[in-house]
């Protein structure tokens, strides 16, 4: 490989994985791209049965290639995304995926450079957020018929949208830390953005980097003021408990109600405000 290792930054929509996939991109030894098997150039160019080479080939095309869409230029342009230096000597590749998310264990297993960062966001935070996108909830969509299974949303296995997804990967994320406990880092949301510096050095730390002063910068300006912009990385915690106000009652009920007595009623507490 063209570099000594390799960062999937993983959650489902509407979890923070744009706000820590530009913390990794703030390190300027870093190599960062946005959802590559999303994109035209790689699209589905892993899956679930892709051998080692053919992991190994993805990942070095993609260290390779740097697109408008693999660099979010035009949130970089609008702001939303912040421009950061870069070192000639980068060594590590990180890229965000919020879909393909059963190809993560099988990567794990053929790619031995691989480390994953999970993130979990509190369920009723992330169907909240995700009917107030007009660009990811379809318009005249209804959230109670559609928050169960984001059958408005999901095109096919590739696409995780709805609580029953959401349930699924965290379950996913779970089984991963018991199995890969030295290459998975589970990440609560809300806890990051409480403890955003011990969090950032935990996740820089598991791939071997150091906390640089633009690191730092960012982490600590991406708090200091709150974009309204949906796909903006600038966020300070404010709007955290949103859902609280925002959220059918009945949805979150239903939700806490079918979490309650499982191994994932953690999430409910442990990001309890």
């Amino acid at each position: 490989m063209k570099f000594r290792k390799v960062v999937w930054i993983a959650g489902v929509a509407r979890s923070g994985t744009s706000w820590i996939g530009q913390i990794f991109n703030s390190h300027q030894n870093v190599r960062y791209r946005f959802q590559p098997l999303f994109s035209y150039e790689f699209k589905s160019r892993v899956n679930e049965d892709s051998t080692d080479a053919e992991h190994q080939q993805f990942l070095n095309d993609l260290w390779d290639t740097e697109t408008d869409f693999l660099a979010q230029r035009d949130k970089v342009g609008s702001g939303d995304y912040p421009a950061f230096s870069k070192s000639q000597f980068s060594d590590v590749l990180a890229f965000k995926e919020n879909r393909y998310q059963s190809v993560i264990e099988p990567m794990l297993r053929k790619v031995p450079q691989l480390h994953v960062v999970a993130i979990v966001r509190h369920p009723c935070a992330v169907i909240h957020s995700w009917s107030q996108n007009p660009k990811e909830f379809p318009v005249g969509a209804e959230l109670r018929h559609e928050w169960r299974f984001g059958g408005c949303k999901n095109s096919g296995p590739q696409d995780y949208f709805g609580y029953y997804k959401w349930k699924e990967v965290a379950n996913l994320y779970l089984d991963l830390v018991e199995q890969f406990p030295k290459r998975v880092t589970l990440i609560h949301y809300d806890q990051m953005l409480t403890n955003r510096q011990i969090a950032t050095e935990q996740m820089l730390g598991s791939a071997g980097l150091e906390i640089t002063p633009q690191v730092e910068d960012f982490v600590s300006g991406s708090g200091n003021r709150h974009s309204r912009s949906y796909y903006s990385v600038f966020k300070n915690g404010s709007q955290v408990n949103q859902w609280k106000q925002g959220l059918d009652r009945y949805i979150a009920e239903e939700i806490a109600a079918d979490l309650q007595g499982s191994r994932l009623e953690r999430f409910l507490h442990e990001f309890a405000a």
